[in-house]
């Protein structure tokens, strides 16, 4: 198996972060990958915001925690229990789960394939960011994490355009702990016309 393969089949999300920063020549390494993702008509539209504020992020995910709202209490749980989620446990009281660098991506509002983009982005700096011994985070609520006052603050500072929308939040960390193993495969998943 070829590195790239292994690479993504090895790859989980990581909701437990060692506090230390990640390396600067990391970080670059991983918005580099985001900078060559695929995006509709090769338009490049998302926009990167990078912080590393650790107050601004436990603020901003406190905000984003409070956009999902309760966590399902019918005792289905969505994710491991060593890496538990905010859907899972009401405890968790910040929906960036303590990472020291949060990356929101941004497109325009009127883009058709604003969403798509920053997802493509976004995949591709988790892949980065694991091949480096960086655990990230996919985290949702984004539009209204900076639809708050902090967020369009925070966008006026780092001068993004009020036309754009936020997305994605990307967590980044080094993984503290155990990152866990993969769930068994649902079948039937894959469908063929030939």
């Amino acid at each position: 198996m070829n590195e790239v393969i292994r690479n993504l089949l090895e790859r989980r999300t990581i909701r437990h972060y060692k506090e230390k920063q990640i390396a600067e020549e990391e970080l670059q390494w991983i918005l580099q990958a985001g900078l060559y993702a695929s995006t509709a008509g090769g338009r490049q539209s998302p926009v990167m915001l990078v912080c590393q504020d650790k107050e601004i992020n436990e603020q901003l995910g406190r905000i984003n925690r409070a956009a999902f709202g309760q966590a399902n209490s019918d005792g289905i749980h969505f994710v491991s229990q060593a890496q538990k989620s905010i859907a899972d446990d009401d405890a968790i009281r910040s929906g960036f789960y303590g990472a020291p660098t949060v990356v929101t991506l941004f497109a325009p509002s009127s883009w058709l394939y604003g969403v798509n983009d920053c997802t493509s982005v976004a995949v591709n700096m988790t892949l980065a960011a694991w091949s480096l011994g960086i655990g990230s985070c996919y985290v949702s609520r984004a539009e209204e994490t900076f639809a708050s006052e902090l967020g369009r603050k925070l966008m006026r500072e780092a001068g993004i355009e009020e036309h754009y929308m936020a997305h994605v939040c990307l967590c980044l960390g080094y993984p503290d702990g155990e990152t866990g193993v993969a769930k068994p495969r649902k079948e039937g998943r894959i469908k063929f016309v030939r």
